[in-house]
């Protein structure tokens, strides 16, 4: 199946499932949002009509600009000692609003009475519910109930009382309210965002979010939501891409570890079926020439069995099921007996020994055959990749008082990149197989787990076209060198 098919596709539908969601989420969220801020509105209104109509010290007529008396159809100004007959004809005139109680008759008569007068007339056929605003005045005419008192609050008092109560209610909320007159909208709130007071003419309230609220989760939930799905979706992706490469590398590195040691077999096979046929005809009668015939059947018998130790070997390190027999072992014998296996091949006159400094008697506590095996799969390496006149050179030695073995050749090196991955199973570089050079692809891996087991490690110097040197250290234990 193909990616698309596997994470895409479903990746795309959980993605549109979850922004369906999301979004449904989020307009329940805007509704209940909206929901609460009528509440909010509510309260505050009964709030005011509450603080407004209130005689008490702590209503409003604490902090009012002028207070006055209903008498009758008299307007009375105690404050100021001042009767005004309700016959009186006043217009109001321009003026500028004082900052403090008003002092003064003129300004009684000619700013604030013909607003009483408006404000009582309205209360009278039932225009307003006990309090009205004025614009121009700038503030609030307001009768408390059942009574014949009245009184005028500025709207800076006003002001100051609502915005404070808002900021109690939406405390705990997610975003702000703002106390709205006619003359100080807010330019900034929308006015869809903002909710009108039902009893007070000219007040509003402007909802919006906080100053942090760009960062709110519950707020930004739908986005937020989709980044995340979207980095999962990435994610999945890349997950599987690489799953799925390595599995299809690891598939073809199968298919040619099988082709290879179906060659590997076939090779000698081939030549051994070839060499016995001439033998059983009779066709070689020479005792010189049947003897180099069945000197080559031994060294083609030898290659297949070296072959077949080398899989089982490698089938029984995959499955832990390797025994192995620790001896006191000189480096020296090990580098003779794994030389001994080429000694009737062509290679032979190729392979030097040599040690490293004067001490020649250096000894590992290892499995023969494993290390032997270890030695004899380096040399081979050496000797298929490199040309067939150079020679190839074992030696052994101390190095910072560590025992090692390294085998040195001239041939074509290991590429940078590829110098840690040749020691995973099936794995070939690209220029040993551009080379044509026949191998199995699980020598180095045997190398590097037997190692292992022993303590030591396995490790490699290269330049391409110059040569290798693999480099067998081994664990420095008192019971090797006592």
């Amino acid at each position: 199946m193909s990616i698309t098919a596997i994470v895409i596709l479903p990746s795309a539908v959980l993605c549109f499932l979850a922004f369906r969601a999301v979004r449904t989420e989020n307009v329940q969220q805007q509704f209940q949002q909206r929901q609460r801020q009528r509440q909010i509105a509510l309260v505050l209104e009964a709030e005011l009509k509450k603080w407004l109509f209130s005689g008490g010290q702590d209503g409003a007529i604490s902090q009012a600009l002028l207070r006055f008396h209903i008498s009758g159809e008299q307007i009375v100004f105690p404050s100021l000692a001042i009767s005004i007959p309700p016959g009186k004809d006043v217009r109001p005139v321009p003026f500028s609003l004082p900052n403090s109680p008003v002092q003064d008759q003129r300004t009684i008569e000619e700013i604030y009475y013909p607003r009483i007068q408006a404000f009582l007339r309205d209360l009278k056929s039932s225009r307003n519910s006990g309090a009205q605003y004025f614009r121009r005045l700038k503030a609030m005419v307001v009768q408390i109930p059942a009574t014949n008192e009245g009184y005028v609050l500025s709207s800076t008092n006003l002001t100051h009382y609502s915005q404070r109560k808002l900021d109690e209610l939406t405390a705990p909320e997610t975003f702000r309210a703002t106390f709205l007159l006619d003359e100080s909208r807010d330019a900034g709130l929308a006015s869809a965002e903002a909710i009108s007071l039902d009893d007070f003419t000219f007040f509003q309230i402007g909802f919006g979010s906080k100053e942090a609220g760009r960062f709110d989760v519950r707020k930004n939930f739908l986005l937020y939501a989709i980044v995340l799905l979207t980095l999962i979706t990435i994610s999945a992706v890349v997950f599987v891409y690489r799953g799925m490469a390595q599995e299809m590398a690891m598939t073809q590195l199968r298919a040619d570890f099988v082709s290879a040691v179906s060659h590997e077999f076939r090779t000698p096979l081939s030549s051994m079926l070839a060499l016995l046929e001439r033998l059983e005809l009779g066709r070689v009668v020479e005792p010189g020439m049947q003897q180099r015939y069945y000197q080559a059947l031994r060294q083609e018998a030898r290659r297949l069995g070296l072959l077949v130790e080398k899989l089982l070997d490698f089938a029984q390190l995959e499955e832990d099921k390797k025994k192995f027999s620790f001896e006191r072992l000189q480096l020296s014998r090990i580098i003779d007996e794994a030389v001994k296996v080429f000694k009737e091949s062509a290679f032979h006159q190729r392979i030097e020994q040599a040690c490293v400094g004067m001490d020649t008697a250096i000894n590992v506590v290892a499995d023969r055959t494993a290390i032997v095996q270890c030695v004899q799969n380096l040399i081979e390496n050496a000797l298929k990749y490199s040309p067939p006149d150079v020679k190839v050179l074992a030696r052994y030695g101390m190095k910072n008082g560590t025992p090692f073995i390294e085998v040195i050749d001239q041939g074509i090196g290991i590429p940078v990149g590829d110098r840690e991955k040749i020691f995973e199973k099936f794995y070939r570089a690209e220029n040993a197989r551009a080379s044509n050079v026949q191998g199995t692809g699980i020598g180095l891996t045997l190398v590097k787990r037997i190692m292992e087991i022993h303590g030591g490690s396995v490790g490699v110097t290269s330049t391409p076209g110059q040569g290798s040197c693999f480099s067998l250290m081994f664990s420095n234990t008192k019971d090797a060198l006592e």
